[in-house]
């Protein structure tokens, strides 16, 4: 009899706990893919509701200010630490109250003296509380989720990329589109600000080597809101280079040593990478 109780307990647990597991794992299925698609995370207390953080964001009701208790992720080029007050744009004014506490999956906004996001999604923290280590929604949690998705990340930057090297830059300077190719450049209100940069190639991973081991990589050093997330080079900076040819400055060719050569970009966060994930990259190269 009494087994026969436990037995039946056991299945009675289990019918019970299959929803919840479930649910754990549509909730962790979904802040992988809101994790992906942000660009800035970050865990914050709310502290006003219908105002802005900085003079030239348009303060709206959907507009909050909410406190940053811990950055997740972020652009290298963003500016964004732990006690700074950040605009967020969300969904669902109604959902928040001043004090509370939650993880934010944004994307950028405006730039300027402060940071502004436009809410992609967002989970509350248990008990209004940072997010609790190990916790679906705690920073441990992320980190391992980030990894996955930064792995799968980097398999399509690699893919999509025309060169994939390890190098140094030599140097910097302004770069201004040639009158002859003036005509092709296509004129925007969000000027780039273009800069070029001479890469010393120490090794190649992916592509053909180019003449004389140095390249030209062209970047825009402008913040305006089009360029903001993307990587700005300074001399001696070394690393690892995800390049395509230039089709964005306007000409696709520059001059190295006397050569015309073919020009190259690296326009998105996470085409440039520190020696330290050197392994991972010829990891990931061999799949």
């Amino acid at each position: 009899m009494n087994s026969s109780l436990s037995f039946l307990a056991g299945i009675l647990s289990t019918v019970l706990l299959v929803p919840s597991a479930a649910r754990f794992l549509e909730g962790q299925n979904n802040q992988a893919a809101l994790a992906k698609q942000s660009s800035i995370v970050f865990s914050g207390t709310v502290s006003q509701l219908g105002a802005v953080s900085f003079v030239g964001v348009p303060q709206s009701p959907q507009t909050i200010v909410v406190r940053v208790d811990s950055v997740l992720k972020k652009p290298a080029a963003v500016s964004l630490k732990k006690g700074d007050n950040v605009t967020v744009e969300v969904k669902d004014p109604s959902a928040f109250q001043p004090g509370a506490q939650a993880t934010f999956y944004t994307e950028g906004w405006i730039f300027g003296s402060g940071v502004a996001v436009k809410e992609m999604g967002h989970d509350f923290n248990p008990g209004g509380g940072v997010p609790a280590e190990g916790s679906p929604t705690g920073q441990p949690a992320l980190g391992q989720m980030q990894k996955q998705i930064s792995d799968q990340d980097l398999q399509d930057r690699i893919a999509s990329s025309d060169l994939v090297v390890i190098g140094r830059i030599t140097d910097v300077h302004r770069w201004t589109i040639p009158k002859s190719a003036a005509a092709r450049y296509h004129v925007s209100e969000h000027s780039a600000d273009w800069h070029e940069a001479v890469l010393q190639i120490k090794s190649i991973l992916k592509g053909t080597k180019p003449k004389g081991n140095k390249m030209a990589v062209r970047f825009p050093l402008s913040r305006d809101v089009a360029w903001v997330n993307s990587p700005k080079f300074q001399k001696q900076q070394q690393g690892i280079f995800f390049l395509k040819k230039d089709q964005v400055s306007g000409d696709p060719t520059a001059s190295i040593g006397g050569y015309q050569v073919d020009a190259y970009t690296s326009l998105k966060p996470g085409d440039w990478l520190p020696l330290s994930d050197e392994a991972r990259v010829r990891s990931l190269l061999k799949n």
